[in-house]
């Protein structure tokens, strides 16, 4: 499809902005009012750098309230509206957008409202230019698609087309199937734009957050697929107003706005299989099978305490790797490598993913624009291709065990007796945000490994507030918590803050950590009470928590018994967890206990 993006969509001055979308390989662009008025480049070189560029002008937008006007003030709308086809004309765009008017003293009269498009027509073509009318969601008295679509209709001049724009249909409620019966000729531009599902007022909402396709909750591909259905052939271009994109670079932006598009595209050939259209879309190879968690890479140098750390939580050596100073640690099914490398401090870095087939989340990474890791391989290593996320975390893929390219593969294995305790595997990982990069990390684990996003969760903590986004495989145990703490001042923390680990025995494997001098957080007693008060627990379990530290969560599916270390070395916390029934979160009821715990023992 042509793709395009409005110059609304990303920071910066009118050239910039430019410059950046023909970068990042948009098809074209809509060139947005303000964004012109303020240049200092007529339209006529707007159009030669454009063109210069390799980009067609899709849509010159927007006019405002050109219909429901009171007929002694329409005169002067007109001539607006001549002055601004003059621009267009001078832009080289055969399309303008005109949005429904939002004007308090907007006339309800539908007659009326359809007369002044058609006169709104009428001049748009004697400049051999079309109009496409948009459904504002604020709109005062059309603010739905089909109310816009039935304005189009009256109106009855070819020049007059309906604009859809996903935003503004499914803020309101509507989905793809309101575009029923509408014909794909008829729609003269489509715009998309995805956000997260919040209860606010619409305008605020379209203003300052709408998101690139893939990092909202919206079905934007349901409205998509459903007008390339009705057989709409045009472009497919991003309109994004947002605060995030207002302060990043436009560079960043249209690469992310153009991989979004890449996914968008990808998730209407899904929806389109088996259909004539499905040829007008461009299909990324598939998301892996399943995903699971390989392991998780610790930055060591030489000091670290992490060996300490390691043996302490019951891990033992497993294995060298080949050529690199790395050490592989195990204890059951959890797996952790340390990078002994000179590095400036220790953290949680990276960690590996068990995603088949290598070779296709690979090129799926290059088709949506995903940096690859630099790497060096030796002579019958594992593969291990490395992608880097927006946060600058690094994820290595590797293939199932026993095939050829199973990270396993790259260490000699060390003493298989080692005792361990036998821990199940990593149950989730928490990864530290900062607020601007929270969509376009979601957008990478989303887009790249097809994770499920959960509602966003707020929490209050001793120095402010933190916001979570759980993300989670559909097929697979990968468990991914991104977090954004929205802090009074001071440095923010990035990167993994949080390994959780599962086991059959919580009880025992606390006991065990703290035989080896593994210190854990201590709730406080009133926690306990609480406990009682909300759960009427039997007193000999209750007697067991307080006695070994624990935290407990119950839902009706089952129980969640927690327990967390005192912050370690890098700035991360290892959380051991039981999960008995069936229970399917992550205690969150007791989250703001452990933060106030955590920050506690910092001070």
């Amino acid at each position: 499809m042509h793709r395009g993006i409005a110059t609304v969509s990303l920071s910066g001055i009118l050239e910039e902005k430019l410059e950046a979308i023909a970068a990042a390989g948009f098809d074209g662009v809509e060139i947005f009012d303000n964004d012109l008025v303020a240049s200092p480049l007529p339209p006529q070189e707007v159009a030669r750098r454009c063109a210069d560029l390799g980009l067609t002008v899709d849509l010159f937008q927007p006019l405002r309230d050109v219909e429901g006007v009171d007929p002694a003030r329409f005169p002067a709308v007109l001539h607006r509206v001549r002055r601004k086809l003059e621009v267009a004309t001078a832009l080289g765009a055969r399309t303008m957008l005109a949005c429904s008017n939002a004007l308090p003293d907007a006339v309800d009269d539908p007659d009326l409202s359809a007369e002044q498009l058609h006169a709104v027509g009428e001049l748009a073509a004697s400049f051999g230019v079309t109009v496409a009318y948009e459904a504002l969601a604020w709109g005062q008295h059309v603010n739905r698609v089909g109310e816009a679509w039935a304005a189009v209709v009256r109106a009855g001049h070819p020049a007059i087309t309906l604009a859809v724009d996903t935003f503004h249909m499914l803020a309101r409620g509507d989905d793809g199937s309101a575009l029923a019966g509408i014909p794909g000729d008829r729609i003269g531009f489509l715009q998309v734009a995805d956000a997260p599902l919040l209860d606010m007022n619409v305008l605020e909402w379209s203003r300052h957050f709408r998101c690139f396709p893939g990092q909202g909750t919206l079905d934007v591909a349901g409205v998509v697929a459903a007008a390339i259905e009705a057989g709409y052939r045009g472009p497919l271009s991003l309109e994004i107003f947002s605060d995030v994109v207002r302060e990043a670079d436009p560079f960043v932006t249209a690469r992310d706005g153009m991989r979004s598009l890449v996914f968008l595209e990808d998730q209407l050939g899904a929806r389109l299989a088996g259909s004539a259209r499905e040829q007008q879309v461009a299909v990324a190879p598939p998301v892996p099978r399943r995903t699971d968690v390989a392991f998780v890479e610790l930055t060591a140098p030489t000091g670290s305490a992490y060996p300490e750390l390691l043996s302490g939580l019951g891990f033992h050596v497993a294995g060298r790797h080949r050529s690199k100073p790395v050490v592989w640690w195990r204890n059951g099914g959890a797996h952790l490598v340390l990078n002994e490398a000179p590095a400036p401090c220790p953290a949680a870095t990276a960690f590996g993913l068990i995603a088949p087939p290598v070779a296709d989340v690979a090129d799926r990474a290059a088709a949506l624009l995903w940096p690859a890791v630099d790497k060096t391989r030796g002579d019958g290593e594992a593969d291990l291709p490395g992608i880097t996320s927006p946060s600058g975390l690094h994820v290595f893929v590797s293939a199932e065990p026993g095939e050829s390219d199973d990270w396993r593969t790259d260490f000699v294995a060390a003493d298989a007796g080692a005792p361990d305790d036998g821990w199940l595997g990593v149950d989730h990982i928490d990864v530290a945000v900062s607020a601007d990069q929270l969509n376009e990390e979601l957008s990478f684990f989303r887009t790249l490994f097809g994770l499920h996003p959960a509602s966003s969760e707020e929490y209050i903590r001793p120095e402010g507030r933190l916001r979570i986004r759980a993300l989670r495989a559909e097929k697979g145990d990968l468990r991914i918590a991104l977090t954004v703490s929205d802090s009074g001042g001071g440095s923010q923390q990035h990167g993994i803050t949080q390994l959780a680990f599962a086991t059959s025995d919580v009880v025992d494997a606390v006991r065990r950590m703290r035989s080896r001098g593994v210190e854990l957080l201590s709730p406080p007693d009133n926690y306990y009470a609480d406990l009682d008060a909300r759960f009427a627990l039997d007193p000999g379990l209750l007697v067991l928590l307080r006695q070994h530290d624990l935290l407990y969560d119950r839902h009706d599916r089952g129980e969640l018994l927690h327990a967390y270390t005192v912050p370690v070395e890098g700035g991360f916390q290892v959380e051991i967890l039981e999960r008995r029934g069936g229970y399917d979160g992550y205690g969150s009821a007791n989250t703001h206990v452990w933060l106030a715990s955590a920050s506690t023992r910092r001070r």
